[in-house]
C-alpha cells in the first residue's frame, strides 16, 4: 500500500497489507519509521528529491546516480538503526520523482550501481513522462497510453541491471518481458 503517513500505514497493515511503500523515503512523517518497526511489515523506501510542488525549481545535480546512492544509503542505514527489519526493506531510486528527464536515463543506465547498497531494488518506470519523451514522435512526447513499448524496454533494461521488483501498470506484458529478461541474465 502507498502512503507517507504513519497512521495510514498502521491502519492498512492492521487491515491486512503486508508492505508499505513510502514515496517520501520515510521523511515526511517522523512517526513512519517507528510505526513500520513496530508493525514488522515489509517496507519500500523510495528516493524523492523535494516535494512535488518544488520539482521544477530544484537545483541541478551534477551526478544524480551518486546523489541517489548516497541518500538511499544514509536513509536506509538510519531506518535499520531505528528498528526497520533489514530483511524487510526494499529500495527504489524513485525514477521521475524530483528528477528531470535527463536525470532519469543515467539512473536507469547505472541501475546496477545501486547493488552496493545491499538491499533488494524496486523500479517503477511504467508510463513515466521520461519514457514518453524517449519514444516521442515529431518532437511530441507520447501520451501515457502510448508508452507500453518504451515501458517494457525500460523495465527490461532495469531487470538486466539487477532490479528485483517492478512496479507497473501493464502486469501481463511486464511479466512476459521479465520472464524473457530473466532467461538471458
Amino acid at each position: 500500500m502507498d502512503t507517507y503517513k504513519a497512521a495510514v500505514a498502521r491502519a492498512a497493515v492492521e487491515a491486512g497489507a503486508e508492505i508499505v511503500n513510502d514515496v517520501s523515503g520515510f521523511r515526511w512523517d517522523r512517526e513512519m519509521i517507528k510505526a513500520l518497526a513496530k508493525l514488522k511489515c515489509g517496507a519500500v523506501m523510495m528516493h524523492m528529491r523535494g516535494r512535488p510542488e518544488e520539482w521544477r525549481s530544484l537545483p541541478a545535480v551534477p551526478d544524480m546516480v551518486l546523489l541517489v546512492k548516497r541518500e538511499l544509503s544514509d536513509w536506509s542505514q538510519e531506518a535499520v538503526r531505528l528498528g526497520i527489519r533489514r530483511d524487510g526493506l526494499v529500495l527504489d531510486p524513485g525514477l521521475g520523482f524530483g528528477k528531470n528527464f535527463e536525470q532519469n536515463y543515467p539512473l536507469l543506465k547505472h541501475f546496477d550501481e545501486l547493488h552496493t547498497l545491499r538491499f533488494p531494488l524496486l523500479v517503477g518506470v511504467s508510463r513515466k513522462s521520461f519514457v514518453g519523451r524517449a519514444v516521442a514522435k515529431n518532437q511530441e512526447d507520447a501520451p501515457p497510453g502510448k508508452r507500453l513499448y518504451g515501458t517494457l524496454a525500460a523495465e527490461t533494461a532495469a531487470i538486466l541491471r539487477g532490479a528485483h521488483v517492478l512496479r507497473t501498470h501493464d502486469v501481463r506484458a511486464s511479466v512476459e518481458a521479465a520472464r524473457m529478461a530473466d532467461q538471458v541474465q
